[in-house]
């Protein structure tokens, strides 16, 4: 199963463009489609749920904007991601999560649409590597910082 999710805004551009595809793969899709517009004609769909996590737990492959909380989410539960850039977004913040989680081969980074159906075609064939976070030393730093105040 193919999931796709655009989060908590809307991304009609993807939603569109994996509608479109889908009569061509021969797997299940279902489309988070947020606050989008764009109501897909091929696919399984829905706006919004209390969580994601059981269509994760499901798909073989995660289509994800490219927004943080998606993206870690997703590589948490180790599944194979194509994050697709949101190029509407307001700053290039996508660019900069999504260069490093690339180059690291944590996923598969589109910034052109016109490049989905290549790189989804080959998603099964992609080999990549696990994320696994740093450690969080926040609550020593406030300590610390704490410590200091008195």
């Amino acid at each position: 199963m193919i999931f796709v999710t655009v989060g908590t805004s809307d991304f009609d551009q993807l939603v569109e463009a994996i509608d479109h595809l889908s009569p061509a793969i021969d797997d299940q899709i279902i489309i988070q489609i947020g606050n989008g517009e764009y109501i897909p004609r091929n696919c399984e769909h829905f706006c919004f749920a209390p969580s994601l996590d059981s269509y994760y737990d499901k798909a073989d492959i995660v289509v994800a904007h490219g927004g943080l909380g998606t993206t870690m989410e997703v590589l948490a539960k180790r599944k194979k991601l194509l994050s697709v850039e949101n190029t509407t977004c307001v700053d290039d913040h996508q660019t900069d999560i999504l260069g490093v989680l690339d180059k690291k081969r944590h996923l598969i980074w589109c910034r052109d649409l016109d490049d989905l159906p290549s790189l989804l075609k080959n998603m099964p064939n992609v080999t990549l590597e696990p994320y696994n976070p740093p450690p969080c030393k926040i609550a020593e730093v406030i300590k610390d910082l704490l410590g200091k105040l008195e």
